[in-house]
């Protein structure tokens, strides 16, 4: 691959005597030769207003179905679901998926909780109903669905994050 280098100078210039000049147009002691150079096209640019293909998975919804739907797919893809956080990694995508029904997250700074997030709890979107979404989370993470009335404040609910 040939490249050359501009400066805020102009071209970069290898003279045969070892020298460094600059050019104002590149020409052959401008180009460098590398072997076994070869550039990645670049990631397409996502566009305003278009959402981020999701991966491929469990159809979202309001039911226990779901949360064993996404359970599943977390184990057969490897995901580590041992401890809080793997209890988290649940939580977090079955709260993506329902992200448009207005579900959100519960802060939780201390107790069973990873980086500050409850790890078996989804929050309504009146903000102070619950749905704790598993049982035994961190342990065995069986998935349940049992909705609680005023729970919580409003302030602790958080929105889902991408997993």
């Amino acid at each position: 691959m040939k490249v050359s280098i501009k400066t805020a100078h102009g071209f970069l210039s290898f003279q045969p005597d070892g020298r460094l000049e600059y050019r104002a147009t590149a020409g052959p002691w401008e180009e460098l030769d590398i072997d076994g150079l070869a550039l990645q096209p670049p990631a397409p640019s996502p566009q305003p207003g278009i959402p981020h293909p999701e991966p491929p998975g469990p159809t979202p919804e309001l039911s226990v179905e779901y949360v064993a739907a996404v359970k599943r797919q977390l184990e057969a893809q490897g995901v580590n679901l041992i401890g809080p956080c793997g209890a988290f990694q649940i939580t977090s995508r079955v709260a993506w998926g329902l992200r448009g029904a207005g579900i959100g997250l519960l802060s939780k700074p201390g107790g069973n909780h990873c980086d500050g997030y409850a790890v078996d709890v989804l929050v309504l979107p009146n903000r102070t109903d619950i749905i704790d979404i598993l049982s035994d989370g961190g342990g065995q993470n069986l998935p349940s669905w049992y909705e609680r009335e005023h729970e919580v404040t409003a302030d602790r609910w958080r929105p889902p994050v991408q997993p």
